[in-house]
């Protein structure tokens, strides 16, 4: 068995993207009132977002350098 970190990390973000996805979060159904010095629910929804976009790439680009390697043996 070949170690493949690049593969491994796509794999570890992959995981992440599933976790984002069930856990997902609506601003939209946030009612608490927001307390002064708390992120508010817009700005967690769009971290979040930045995250799942930050994670699709991690995946592309391990997969994409894992596979090009494969193909160069």
């Amino acid at each position: 068995m070949k170690n493949n970190s690049m593969a491994m990390i796509a794999t570890v973000a992959l995981v992440g993207i599933l976790a984002l996805l069930i856990g997902f979060f609506d601003p939209e159904t946030c009612t608490q009132n927001q307390l002064e010095g708390w992120t508010s629910c817009s700005a967690i929804a769009s971290q979040r977002v930045w995250a799942l976009w930050l994670l699709v790439g991690l995946v592309v680009v391990g997969f994409a350098v894992s596979l090009t390697r494969k193909k160069k043996r």
